[in-house]
């Protein structure tokens, strides 16, 4: 594994053909992001990027995995929560307009010697961050104590006044 400060880059100048895969380890503060930066994202950050080169293309599959610290919606007990995000991004070599049409296709320079997927992995590990955190196994949290039936129950106002 390695660990970049600033930016997570493949290195790809003199690739052979086939799959390659790269394993970093970095820090949410490393990606020098405000959204990345509260408390939540405050342990190690893996990311495995696996590239299979062909003559015409690379394509990069970026899986990221780590553990952020929440606090429950409902109750606001402490909760620890493993996130893992994944996406697959095509490098087409060449003067290719596919860039233009999906976000997942880009274009590369047939002499490039790198690939940054910094924006990339720090746009997946926030793809990843759940919008609702809630318990899982609180007995005290407020959810397992709701309607579990499905219908409504509050109480039915008098109509005859």
């Amino acid at each position: 594994m390695s660990r970049e400060k600033e930016i997570i880059t493949l290195r790809i100048a003199g690739l052979s053909e086939g799959v390659h895969e790269y394993t970093f380890l970095c820090l949410a503060s490393d990606f020098k992001d405000p959204e990345l930066g509260d408390p939540s994202f405050c342990n190690d950050i893996h990311v495995r990027a696996v590239a299979n080169k062909t003559e015409s293309e690379i394509t990069v599959d970026i899986e990221t995995e780590t553990v952020v610290d929440l606090n429950c919606d409902i109750c606001l007990e402490p909760l620890k929560k493993a996130l893992s995000g994944s996406y697959r991004i095509f490098f087409v070599f060449g003067g290719s307009d596919a860039g233009e049409e999906n976000e997942n296709y880009r274009t590369l320079d047939r002499n490039a010697s790198e690939i940054d997927l910094t924006e990339d992995v720090r746009e997946t590990l926030l793809l990843s961050k759940p919008v609702k955190a809630v318990c899982t196994g609180n007995p005290q949290c407020a959810v397992y104590h709701g309607n579990k039936s499905g219908t409504d129950e509050k109480p039915k106002e008098n109509m005859s006044q």
